[in-house]
């Protein structure tokens, strides 16, 4: 997908059409070379119905499927979920080692041992920290042994150098007892075989990279983020930084808010910007843009989109009862069926539909419930108008009593209107108006993602 960015059209399909298998994101088959986009039989598009916002979410999500965990290089995993239980396979230490310098001994040849009362152990090695696993002790001798060496087997404990006095002769007088393991660090007695480090479902962090390698993985079975591509069409839009040069113009905001959006709700996106409403020039930035794709979300384009994309995909329209009604097209892209959704080229109508809609299949992408989202409730300060049979979002101003205030008007499209919104504010379908004092729920605004839960 990272050389796809690079290439132009042509050679993305062909790339694609070599490689895809080896990817395990979209395709399941390897599929023929071809150099030229798959073409599907042109579908007939059904005049636009009218689906309430539950019936056109249903309807998205029956289309979505989790995406295919795959391994993955552990630094490249933070953040992703976990789909697979890890048990370490080793332990830790994996030897016993000396937790100071001096005599290793065993226990039994001590017994009794006082000042005054000396036991004298024969001296048979001297073992360091670079050494292998040396030979078993017997009863009646020491070694002399540096911090953090492998003790060999029959020592059951490490006496400080300080408490033996070593002889001309080759023995070591001590006069103490010891204990059981005394000094010693056991092996698996920080971390033993069989012990559960991480369970599928869990979200990774650097701390669980950093687990991972500790018992030798390098690579581990993880669901990748959802790979979103966010474009807008439309002739008078100018992108930011750029200057405007008639008053008809307007700045594109639309893209930079949902990149912004899905980026928060855990989806890589690769934002395009402004793409020309033309028919050829779209349906050629769709065909090229499948390779990298789960999603793709184009913003406003209406007619002339649907009429690029329906030769290459299978097409839906709805008027969603959402925010009044905003006609949603979906289109499943070739034989992979890769959803690619129209929303309206408001900025406000375009929240309100990702909201609504998009979320959700992103959030079933990541294997996430789809309708997970912080919300919290609150009261109308005010009356408000709504449609019976429609879904209202309206960005508000929830304070610290629980006052839900609107920031605009009804038909405002600023992004300003969002900026001072901390909240969504939801008008049920089944509501006539609302009256002041209200409780309605609240989407609260720019919360981060909480963790999935599914494998």
């Amino acid at each position: 997908a990272r050389l796809a960015e690079s290439l132009p059209g042509s050679m993305v399909t062909f790339a694609y059409r070599r490689f895809m298998a080896m990817f395990g994101r979209n395709a399941s088959d390897v599929v023929a070379d071809e150099p030229d986009v798959t073409i599907v039989a042109p579908a007939l598009v059904a005049p636009a119905t009218r689906r309430s916002l539950d019936e056109e979410r249903a309807f998205l999500l029956e289309r979505v499927n989790a995406l295919r965990p795959f391994g993955m290089q552990i630094w490249d995993v933070p953040g992703l979920v976990l789909c697979e239980d890890i048990v370490s396979d080793l332990d830790l230490p994996l030897v016993t080692t000396a937790r100071v310098a001096g005599w290793g001994v065993r226990g039994s040849d001590l017994v009794g041992a006082r000042p005054g009362a000396a036991r004298r152990l024969y001296v048979v090695d001297s073992i360091s920290v670079s050494d292998g696993v040396g030979r078993p002790l017997v009863s009646g001798a020491a070694v002399e042994i540096e911090k953090g060496a492998i003790v060999p087997e029959g020592i059951d404990a490490v006496l400080p150098a300080a408490q033996g006095a070593l002889g001309s002769d080759g023995y070591v007088e001590i006069e103490t007892e010891v204990r059981l393991y005394q000094n010693l660090r056991l092996a698996g007695s920080e971390l033993a075989d069989g012990t559960p480090l991480l369970r599928a479902g869990e979200l990774l962090t650097p701390r669980s990279v950093g687990v991972l390698a500790e018992v030798g993985l390098d690579k581990v079975l993880a669901r990748p983020r959802p790979r979103v591509v966010v474009f807008t069409v439309g002739e008078l839009l100018v992108a930011p930084g750029m200057a405007l040069t008639a008053p008809q113009q307007r700045y594109d905001a639309a893209t930079a808010l949902i990149t912004a959006a899905a980026r928060a709700d855990g989806a890589t996106v690769y934002p395009l910007g402004i793409v020309a409403p033309s028919v050829d020039i779209v349906r050629q930035t769709v065909a090229d843009q499948q390779i990298r794709a789960d999603l793709i979300v184009v913003l406003g384009g209406g007619e002339l989109v649907r009429e690029a994309v329906s030769a290459i995909g299978e097409v839906d329209e709805a008027d969603v009862a959402v925010n009044g009604e905003a006609r949603v097209t979906y289109v499943g892209l070739g034989d992979e069926r890769t959803p690619l959704l129209i929303l309206p080229s408001g900025i406000v109508s375009a929240y309100a539909v990702y909201h609504a809609l998009v979320r959700p299949v992103i959030n079933k992408l990541n294997d996430v419930d789809p309708l997970q989202v912080e919300r919290v409730e609150g009261r109308l300060a005010e009356a408000l108008d709504s449609d019976l049979g429609v879904t209202h979002f309206i960005p508000a101003l929830l304070d610290a009593e629980g006052v839900v205030r609107t920031v605009a008007t009804a038909d405002s499209e600023l992004a300003w209107d969002l900026a001072r919104a901390n909240v969504l504010a939801i008008i049920p379908e089944a509501w006539n108006g609302a009256v002041a004092g209200s409780v309605v729920d609240c989407i609260v605004l720019d919360d981060t993602r909480a963790a999935p839960t599914g494998r």
